[in-house]
């Protein structure tokens, strides 16, 4: 398909001229399959940024957690380890006003008032994990 080529041509690239790329997308497969390092972004702000292996191993922002839980598993069906999609219940917020506290609050099943008022700060919950979430720890990746 054409995606395989382009992605094939920036692999390339990268090898013959030594240099680094940034690739900005939606699509988790994509990240799995070229990516080393993962910034996850929500409404203009970085929310986690991992190793690639260790993100999709362990994510810790629920916001992440959201959107891997959204990505079907292939030959699921297969297997008999079909189950149903996680969505993220909610609406983005607008980015018209000014957002109090956490970008995700509205959003997380794990918010708290300290959530809604104080917007957390990127915090290094493992090694070269970082992590904007109140609530994040490396005991709750495993929930």
């Amino acid at each position: 398909t054409v995606q395989a080529q382009i992605l094939d041509l920036m692999r390339d690239l990268k090898t013959r001229v030594g240099a680094a790329i940034i690739l900005i997308t939606h699509d988790l497969g994509v990240v799995a399959e070229v990516a080393e390092q993962v910034v996850v972004m929500y409404a203009g702000r970085k929310v986690e940024e991992a190793p690639v292996r260790e993100l999709f191993a362990r994510p810790l922002h629920p916001y992440t957690q959201g959107l891997l839980g959204a990505v079907p598993k292939l030959g699921a069906s297969v297997t008999g380890e079909a189950s149903r999609l996680s969505e993220i219940p909610g609406l983005v917020p607008s980015l018209k006003q000014r957002i109090v506290g956490c970008v995700f609050a509205g959003r997380c099943p794990r918010a708290t008032d300290l959530c809604r008022q104080v917007a957390p700060a990127l915090e290094e919950k493992a090694p070269a994990h970082i992590v904007a979430c109140h609530h994040a720890s490396v005991a709750s990746a495993a929930a």
